[in-house]
């Protein structure tokens, strides 16, 4: 039994009621490829390329388009097979499995030349190549066209792609997404092989799962080379596979279930109001929905359910059938009773204020740069992205190419992140498009997270490496519904220049305005307002063009602003963020900050800020030296971190944030 259902009339029926947008745009790939012209459109295609691809005669499974090697990849991975093996359910038109066997077979053709296979037969794409191959056939073999001899052909090609998938294992593997990516093609491929090949490879499939699963994905769920896009390729293997299992009546061992419990919590926990992933490493803005309708299904969760709807249910319709249907449409929609929280061991903090589109949402990414290679890590430690009212304002650019290129360069690197840098440098060294030298660690991480506030601080070890060394810390508050606090402190005994960074989504206007603040200027809905608080004559705002990737192959200019503080030593550069669609009556006052004899502490030692908006007031205390008795207006404190909050007729509240 293959992965997808055999259920020939409901599928067509379904898949055009309830997804007709995705129904239509498998058919023109599937339509595309039969006349040797490939685009890779797919939301899910790892590396993306809309401009059409034609080859006039035979297929060349080596071409670069743009001096691309992916682009040879993503042909080779043949995910076109497994649409139009889905177009032919649809429309029951004889020509898609006239094509699907002639471009089989020209592939086969062509790799009898071993010296291609550089480009056509690598693992991953191996693994990837024999899922779609697996999908496309379970309808095209159903066709009167359909010999004895095309099923021996296609039975022999898998025997020898499991063989490879089985033997070519590596250490590796184990450690990287590659590893999900092949077992997931050696597993489904086993179930078509006899019955001593099938309990070979299933079982040393599930025990090199096993291995890699706490190799691989943090127990708070991530994916530990800390890219959503490659966490989600690693969640859809481990998916694919229950299900191959389920189907065949074999049960999912208790390691998969967990962790794809785990991955499908991290993912809603990191998404971005609009339902998409954030583009943290080298991932693209893609909408999570279409796998939430697959989790709800699979797992029964009410969770999932309440971040999906109908037309979204493209691929979970092909994986469940009519069932699947039923089940989705019976499950209740109930959203985490939680809201902001933080992914311990993969150091990414989630501040929020409910689960809505509208509402707000920061992420602070303190974590590593990524396991293993680290090669599809960006230097962004510290970086924040930020969404509120509907509207994205801070965002990370994307990744746009993986060739060796200035582009490749300029994403990756701090200078593209909404982070901090010393003197212009990126935190770690970057080498080639997969390697980096002295990445950034990081350190003293906290996060604290209440119903009144939330907090989350950590610094990183980039620029310890310098002559004069900058220990870098950045410190977070977040009131809901208010406004966050960001707080950066630069420690170092030579002179530098500081620079914070801010990165918008393409046509957003922003201004330096005439009251010093970094502003998003829509005529309607929510606007942002950055105030830095400790800027000087001597320091610079400047805005200018950036670039923005949302998606592998695509790049567009979008506005970029940074903060300059020039010839600092110890030094802290405090910030205010407000979002709103309406405007608020802000106003912000730096406070003394005094030892418990009352003599006044200098700044390198603690500060103070108060901040009023529309009438209600806080004081935010921060000792720099590390938890400090303090008088700050007339307060007695104790602590590193405190806020001093107004409550209207009833006095004042002290919140001890780190102690």
């Amino acid at each position: 039994m293959g992965i997808f259902v055999d259920e020939i009339a409901f599928l067509k029926k379904a898949v055009l009621k309830f997804t007709k947008k995705e129904t239509e745009e498998t058919i023109h790939r599937a339509k595309l490829a039969c006349k040797n012209t490939f685009i890779f459109t797919h939301p899910w295609d790892m590396e993306r390329c809309e401009e059409e691809v034609f080859f006039p005669e035979s297929i060349d499974w080596t071409y670069c388009f743009n001096g691309d090697e992916e682009w040879a990849f993503m042909l080779n991975r043949q995910r076109y097979l497994a649409e139009i093996g889905m177009a032919y359910v649809v429309e029951e038109n004889e020509e898609y499995v006239i094509h699907w066997k002639r471009i089989f077979n020209e592939w086969i053709e062509a790799n009898k030349d071993k010296t291609i296979r550089l480009y056509t037969y690598r693992k991953i794409d191996a693994g990837i190549r024999v899922t779609n191959w697996l999908k496309g056939f379970q309808y095209i073999k159903q066709s009167p066209l359909w010999t004895e001899s095309d099923s021996n052909l296609f039975l022999q090609q898998l025997k020898e792609h499991g063989e490879f998938l089985y033997r070519s294992f590596t250490a590796f593997d184990f450690q990287s997404n590659w590893g999900f990516l092949e077992l997931n093609g050696l597993i489904q491929t086993a179930f078509l092989m006899d019955e001593e090949t099938k309990k070979k490879w299933i079982d040393e499939g599930l025990q090199r799962i096993e291995k890699m699963i706490p190799l691989q994905i943090y127990n708070d769920g991530y994916q530990k080379e800390q890219s959503p896009m490659y966490h989600h390729e690693v969640l859809h293997c481990l998916v694919e596979i229950s299900l191959i299992l389920q189907k065949n009546d074999i049960k999912v061992p208790s390691f998969i279930t967990d962790a794809v419990i785990r991955m499908y919590t991290a993912t809603y926990k990191l998404m971005k109001p609009n339902r998409h992933q954030p583009m943290l490493g080298d991932s693209d803005d893609t909408d999570l929905r279409e796998i939430f309708a697959i989790g709800a299904v699979l797992l029964n969760r009410t969770d999932l359910r309440a971040f999906t709807k109908e037309q979204y249910i493209y691929d979970m319709l092909w994986y469940f059938g009519e069932k699947g249907l039923h089940k989705f449409q019976a499950l209740q929609q109930i959203e985490p009773t939680f809201a902001s929280t933080n992914l311990k061991d993969s150091g990414v903090t989630l501040f929020r204020n409910g689960w809505g589109q509208e509402d707000e949402y920061l992420l602070f990414d303190h974590g590593i740069m990524g396991q293993v290679n680290k090669g599809h890590g960006h230097d962004d430690t510290l970086h924040i992205e930020l969404m509120a009212g509907g509207r994205e304002f801070l965002m990370d650019g994307g990744r746009y190419t993986y060739c060796e290129t200035e582009e490749r360069r300029y994403f990756k690197e701090a200078n593209r992140h909404n982070t901090i840098t010393v003197d212009g440098l990126s935190a770690s060294e970057y080498i080639n498009t997969w390697e980096w030298k002295n990445a950034a660690r990081p350190v003293n991480q906290f996060y604290r997270i209440e119903e009144k506030y939330q907090y989350a601080e950590a610094g990183h070890t980039g620029y310890w490496r310098l002559i004069s060394p900058v220990h870098v810390t950045r410190k977070i508050i977040y009131l809901p519904t208010e406004y966050w606090f960001v707080l950066d402190i630069f420690e170092s005994r030579g002179v530098h220049s500081y620079e914070q960074h801010f990165h918008f989504p393409e046509h957003t206007p922003v201004k330096w305005t005439e009251y010093g603040e970094l502003a998003t200027m829509y005529q309607s809905g929510a606007n942002l307002r950055i105030i830095p608080l400790n800027i000087s004559d001597k320091d610079d705002v400047i805005i200018k063009d950036g670039k923005l990737s949302r998606h592998y192959n695509k790049i567009c200019s979008a506005p970029s602003a940074f903060v300059q503080y020039k010839e600092k030593d110890s030094f802290a550069a405090p910030f205010l963020m407000i979002a709103t669609a309406k405007k608020k009556e802000v106003k912000v006052r730096k406070r003394s900050v005094s030892h418990l004899n009352g003599a006044i502490k200098k700044d390198s030692e603690a500060i103070a800020y108060e901040i009023i908006i529309n009438g209600n007031k806080d004081i935010l205390v921060f000792s720099l030296t590390g938890a400090d008795s303090l008088l700050v207006d007339g307060f007695q404190l104790c602590g590193e971190t405190v806020i001093i909050t107004e409550q209207n007729d009833n006095g004042f509240e002290v919140y001890n944030v780190k102690s």
